[in-house]
């Protein structure tokens, strides 16, 4: 690929772009029925004491100006019968227009105090519990995340990431392998490149992996949603990853490009046809990690590529309805070439010829439409597959030879419905439906042949009822979530229960109840079946000011019916399992799982240059095998803390230009894995590594401690076009964070495996 031409070209398409003003548009809709709101207030300001703009909406509910300058804004949202609506951190560059898609709920009385906060991204009030918001300009601006909002969502509280060179999560205790992903509501196959990332067998994953499918500049309406499930949410123990694309620009044609070490980042976005709104939005990365590895920086000594290409079409249909296609393609692979000269041979993967790759592919549709003044619907449907196939090779002195292939498929289908009797109440039902396909083959030196082939149906109805209270003031959600599992003829009936209560216009409280169940891990031998959970959850919020909020929540999760061996002595549990395959013992469904823990967090957004996000968590997280003993779970690090921070000066040539500097920190304290004892005697004489989990995981790493810098140079040029150039460090302190322990059979004693030392990302950012 010869990136100068490519660089040539946009060079071209930059100056010659015919981008007018810079502007600030949208709609503001009615969060529950869709329909457009004419007269709303919005005021606009970088701070909460100064209004820069005031406009109103049109008879459409659009709004639009073109007076505003770049940076950073807060707009606030008002009208008669609806809750005062804040969204903070709106970002306005040049030459790319800023388009918000407002959601704003009815009110049963007049709150004139109570101001209900959104996040850029999905622009709608959060559900007070459990839930992350993952904003596109967030994965812009945090050091480190790699443009990947699962790494942003780090920075959050009760989420701690499994291992460097990848994106796996374990949220509040439960492991990686029980998180689920949703794109544009529907469930979907590990949407991820590279799932063998940090994995202990370099085998894939099926929840995460190096990277992220698709590009952060798609992203909208997303989150990551911890435990207190909404009704219309389940089957998932460890968390939901809940992303949403954004729609292209209906109006004028826009276009992005990124240019650094991992690569190449292109996208472009404009209306199909002006006159009916229409629009699509294209995105294509090509990267590779060579550069890094020519600047002396170690991925294991693999070679590492991939690319991706993501597109998405609206269309306006009639009455007000909606229509959308998406879909991704993406491949990706690593190759580990053994070492030519045997004095450079330290561990015995020196010795090995891996090759590694992977196939992504995801294609859906959805159409909402309102029927009615008071009622709504959404239907959607997507396939999504990938496959992996990997294989490692060694000939020398009677060889050694290994090879996985494993592909998993899912098709998935949903109906909302969404009926508002009046601003006090809210009635919402829905179904999802979909087939899981799961086939592995794998083959190991001296091991019988693993083979798995399945295929089973999920079905998941669900109903919920909202109810305010003529103050608003007192909120409940309840509701019901049902799981039913055709191939072990299970089902699971869960309630749903949400109660929060303003208190004055500063704080709040809310707690939830939720029971919800899971479809144990695909790749296990036997015939899977159904693991559940209650969660109980509460939390205080207090904005202390516009752009200040302050949280704290404590949270239990009690977990019934685990995979654990049928064997009653013995503590093994797939609570501590994160990939596969697995081979393990005979199952039985009655292993427990406890998670406890307390989170605090201080928020303030960007405003005035500067914001702040600081969290802690403190937990307990255990587990009981078929022996009945509770004993630490793997992932019971017992607290995780986070300080991230940034700062933005800015030096004011406006209309010319307009520069600004900016350096952003985070730093994370986490207490290590628990892991079990290797048995060394054991392990020779298998040549691999051999736990000894007759006491669990009794032994725990050491503390993970990490500090990421970014530093950027943003600059507005006139109203055509901006660019930005940063500089990303992972782990600037170069700790030798320890990743896990093992056998090496060509040392013939236990090594240290380290995770990721220090990392840099330079790049280039073109906006027109």
């Amino acid at each position: 690929m010869n990136f100068y031409k490519i660089w040539f070209c946009l060079g071209i398409l930059a100056f010659s772009s015919n981008a007018g003003a810079q502007e600030i548009r949208g709609t503001v809709r009615d969060a529950d029925l869709g329909a457009p709101l004419a007269g709303v207030s919005i005021s606009i300001g970088q701070t909460p004491d100064i209004d820069q703009l005031a406009i109103t909406t049109d008879a459409a509910g659009q709004f639009f100006t073109d007076a505003l300058r770049p940076g950073t804004y807060l707009c606030f949202f008002t009208l008669e019968g609806y809750e005062p609506l804040l969204i903070p951190e709106v970002r306005l560059s040049s030459g790319k227009e800023t388009i918000l898609e407002i959601a704003m709920r009815a009110a049963t009385t007049e709150l004139p105090n109570v101001t209900i906060k959104a996040t850029p991204a999905d622009r709608r009030a959060l559900q007070p519990l459990g839930e992350i918001p993952l904003t596109r300009e967030q994965t812009q601006r945090f050091p480190a995340t790699f443009f990947d909002p699962a790494r942003l969502a780090l920075a959050y509280p009760g989420v701690a990431n499994t291992d460097d060179q990848a994106n796996g999560l374990s949220v509040r205790g439960n492991s990686p392998a029980n998180i689920r992903w949703r794109l544009e509501g529907l469930d979907i196959v590990n949407p991820n490149h590279l799932p063998n990332a940090g994995t202990l067998g370099d085998r894939p994953t099926t929840s995460s992996g190096g990277v992220l499918l698709f590009s952060a500049q798609l992203l909208d309406n997303s989150s990551l949603l911890t435990g207190a499930y909404p009704a219309g949410y389940g089957e998932a123990l460890g968390g939901i990853m809940d992303i949403g694309w954004r729609q292209g620009n209906n109006k004028r044609h826009e276009f992005t490009a990124q240019a650094g070490l991992l690569g190449l980042d292109i996208a472009a976005e404009g209306p199909i046809s002006k006159k009916n709104g229409h629009a699509y939005l294209a995105n294509y990365r090509y990267s590779t990690v060579g550069l890094l590895g020519e600047m002396g920086i170690s991925f294991g000594g693999e070679t590492i590529s991939f690319q991706d290409f993501s597109l998405k079409l609206d269309f306006e249909g009639k009455n007000g309805g909606h229509w959308s296609v998406f879909g991704i393609g993406g491949i990706s692979k690593n190759t580990f070439e053994p070492e030519q000269d045997s004095a450079a041979v330290e561990v015995f993967k020196d010795l090995l010829d891996i090759d590694y790759q992977s196939k992504t592919g995801i294609l859906g549709a959805s159409h909402w439409a309102p029927v009615g003044e008071k009622t709504s619907y959404k239907l959607a449907a997507a396939i999504s597959a990938q496959s992996n196939e990997r294989d490692s090779r060694f000939w020398a002195d009677g060889g050694h030879f290994e090879q996985d292939e494993i592909d998993e498929e899912k098709w998935s289908g949903s109906v909302l419905l969404t009926h508002q009797f009046n601003p006090k109440n809210r009635l919402q039902a829905g179904a999802m439906i979909n087939r899981q396909f799961f086939k592995t083959d794998a083959t190991y030196q001296f091991q019988p042949q693993e083979r798995i082939d399945r295929s089973y149906w999920t079905y998941q109805p669900w109903v919920s009822y909202s109810w305010y209270s003529s103050s608003s003031k007192t909120q409940i959600q309840a509701g019901l979530h049902s799981l039913f599992f055709f191939l072990q003829n299970r089902s699971s009936l869960e309630p749903r229960l949400l109660l929060t209560q303003i208190l004055n216009e500063r704080h709040r409280i809310s707690f939830s109840a939720v029971k919800y169940s899971q479809v144990a891990s695909l790749w296990i031998r036997e015939q899977p079946d159904l693991t559940e959970a209650w969660q109980l959850s509460l939390r205080h919020s207090w904005n202390a000011a516009e752009v200040w909020s302050f949280r704290t929540g404590l949270y239990w999760q009690r977990i019934d019916k685990a995979a654990v061996s049928s064997d009653g002595r013995d503590p093994f549990s797939m609570l501590n399992v994160s990939e596969g395959p697995l081979a393990a013992p005979d199952f039985v469904y009655t292993g427990m799982g406890e998670n406890k823990g307390l989170e605090l967090t201080a928020e303030r957004y960007l405003s005035d240059g500067w914001f702040l996000l600081a969290n802690t968590s403190i937990f307990d997280s255990r587990y009981q095998g078929s022996d009945g003993v509770w004993r630490s779970s793997r992932w019971d690090l017992s607290h995780i803390a986070n300080l991230t921070a940034g700062k933005e000066w800015q030096r004011d040539q406006w209309p010319e230009r307009l520069r600004a500097f900016g350096f952003n920190g985070r730093i994370t304290w986490a207490g290590g894995q628990r892991a079990a004892p290797i048995d060394v005697a054991a392990s020779a004489a298998a040549q691999a590594t051999v736990y000894d989990l007759s006491n669990g995981y009794t032994e725990q790493l050491p503390d993970f401690l990490r500090l990421d810098l970014r530093v950027y140079w943003r600059r507005n040029i006139g109203k055509l076009r901006n660019s930005i150039f940063a500089m990303d460090f992972q782990n600037v302190s170069i700790r030798k964070n320890v990743a896990y322990r093992y056998y090496d059979a060509y040392t013939g004693k236990v090594e240290t495996k380290e995770q990721l030392g220090l990392v840099p990302n330079l790049s280039w950012r073109l906006e027109f």
